[in-house]
């Protein structure tokens, strides 16, 4: 099971609001330590997002993050916020073809939808 994923950016501080702007229908709050932020709910431990300024100057290299919610509505709700909050569209919600039940009956936040500042999609 993965534990956690970090993301290497320019702005922490702006990544770490559009994160919080875009995860708010799953409730997630921010963590903030010396050297990074983690993003996530219950304890800090289990906190699935954790985001740190990239070393060197060049721009990092961006990834793909996917959430998992119980509920379609969270999904519209992570999509309308993370637009709002600056995101670039890229697809929207949506079925996907990738595999049986991908979308279908668990619904993937991230999976094509759109991209953050940095095109972590």
């Amino acid at each position: 099971m993965l534990g956690h994923v970090q993301i290497d950016v320019l702005d922490r501080e702006a990544t770490v609001k559009f994160y919080l702007e875009a995860l708010s229908p799953l409730s997630y709050k921010v963590v903030n330590l010396p050297e990074k932020s983690g993003i996530g709910s219950g304890p800090i431990k289990d906190f699935p997002l954790w985001i740190r300024v990239a070393k060197g100057t060049e721009k990092p290299t961006p990834i793909h993050i996917a959430f998992y919610v119980d509920e379609k509505s969270k999904v519209d709700q992570f999509y309308e916020k993370a637009i709002a909050a600056g995101g670039n569209d890229n697809g929207g919600p949506g079925f996907r073809n990738i595999m049986k039940g991908y979308y279908g009956e668990q619904f993937s936040v991230f999976r094509h939808s759109l991209m953050d500042k940095m095109a972590n999609n």
